[in-house]
């Protein structure tokens, strides 16, 4: 079974973000030209290009085919954008809801879907750094933002078990999943994971 995400307000954000990124360059040309200092236009084209990748990240994941979160006998696979997981029923030892906001893709979510791991080893051990599978001119932009800003990003490297141990102490959960990307409300979809994480025998209902 296959959950995909909020596309609608995925849409929103990306839209948003590109409004903001817009302003900014706006505000910019608006100011007296005497005012310009070096550092302040750099500063207000690095904001405009980070609001500029965003959106299109957005955007993209908003048409992502694989992206959602995908639940089988043995566990979910997350897809969530800017990267893929998986997770074993049998390493869930619990799943809440929480507020924290701890990534760059928490925009447009209210809350988040928590997980706490009996075993965070085979949680790393499966993570995997992607993009949105999607084509076009966006694609193709956002690969390119992607690596002109990689040197400023600190995610893009596969987590760590101290990563892990810290979102827990913040947080009370070692992964934390948007709430946009859910397709649904973290509070609902909370109550589906935990009928077949504590069930087996629902489990054998989802390959049917």
């Amino acid at each position: 079974m296959r959950i995909a995400p909020n596309h609608p307000r995925l849409r929103i954000v990306a839209i948003i973000c590109w409004v903001l990124g817009g302003w900014w360059v706006v505000q910019l040309a608006l100011l007296n030209p005497f005012a310009h200092t070096p550092l302040l236009t750099v500063a207000v084209v690095l904001i405009s290009v980070v609001l500029l990748a965003v959106g299109i990240a957005f955007w993209q994941l908003a048409t992502d085919k694989r992206a959602g979160v995908v639940l089988d006998t043995k566990g979910l696979m997350l897809n969530l954008g800017h990267s893929a997981a998986f997770v074993a029923w049998e390493n869930i030892a619990d799943v809440g809801v929480s507020r924290h906001c701890s990534h760059l893709l928490t925009l447009g979510s209210n809350q988040q879907l928590g997980f706490k791991l009996r075993d965070p080893d085979a949680y790393i051990q499966s993570y995997e750094v992607r993009l949105p599978a999607a084509h076009g001119p966006l694609a193709h932009l956002l690969r390119l933002l992607d690596r002109l800003l990689r040197p400023l990003q600190r995610d893009t490297k596969l987590p760590t078990a101290q990563q892990l141990a810290r979102s827990r102490a913040r947080t009370g959960y070692d992964v934390l999943v948007p709430e946009a990307l859910l397709g649904g409300r973290a509070e609902a979809f909370v109550e589906m994971v935990q009928s077949y994480c504590f069930d087996p025998r629902r489990r054998q209902m989802l390959d049917k």
